[in-house]
Order: C-alpha cells, then structure tokens, then sequence
C-alpha cells in the first residue's frame, strides 16, 4: 500500500523553548509504501522560523512501532539564513490518535549552527 503524506505544521513545539526550530511553521509531504516486507519512503519539510529563515528537512520513512506510529529519521538539507550551513537531524515517531483525530510527531535532534 502506497500513502501520500501531506501536512501543515502551525507551530513547531520543541520541548526547549531555544530551540532554534521552536515556533517554525510549513509544510510536509512525501509518500510511504507499507509492504509486508516493511516500511520505506520519505518526503521534506519546508518550515518558516520565527525569524523568517526558510529551513528545508528530508525524512525518511524506516518502520512502525508497536503502537502504529510510523518512525524513520531526519536530516536538515539548507536554507536561508543560518539555516543555510547548518547541520544537524534526528528521529521522529509520528501518530494520529484515533480518537481526537489529532497528528503528533515527536522528534529527536541535534543542530549545528554556524
């Protein structure tokens, strides 16, 4: 089964309010194959900071937890700004909960900025 991915993030809550991606807007997409044989894909996100600097992120789909939640890691890919050199990614684990009907993306990371 292939899935088309594609959503908005408003805000980008990070746990560390000086976080340089904390309050980041834009959006995602890409696409998913979920096969018997697991799970592979990927897409980019392109996010606003608060500041105005576009930052560009590639994921890439590599399997599904035990609750349902897709996860795959993340690396950054450029942008504006400081964005332009720095370096960095992480992991994510993304879920919508049925019953809210609500999208929750948890990340990991760790950036370098010039």
């Amino acid at each position: 089964m292939v899935i088309q991915t594609s959503s908005s993030y408003d805000n980008v809550e990070m746990e560390d309010a000086e976080h340089p991606m904390n309050g980041a807007a834009g959006p995602c997409f890409g696409a998913v194959e979920a096969a018997p044989s697991g799970v592979t894909g990927g897409g980019i996100c392109a996010f606003t900071d608060t500041a105005g600097n576009k930052v560009i992120l590639h994921w890439h789909a590599e399997g599904m937890d035990a609750s349902g939640a897709l996860t795959g890691s993340w690396k950054l890919n450029g942008g504006t700004g400081h964005w332009a050199a720095a370096k960095g990614g992480g992991t994510f684990s993304s879920l919508t909960d049925p019953a809210s009907g609500n999208f929750v993306n948890t990340i990991t990371s760790s950036i370098t900025l010039p």
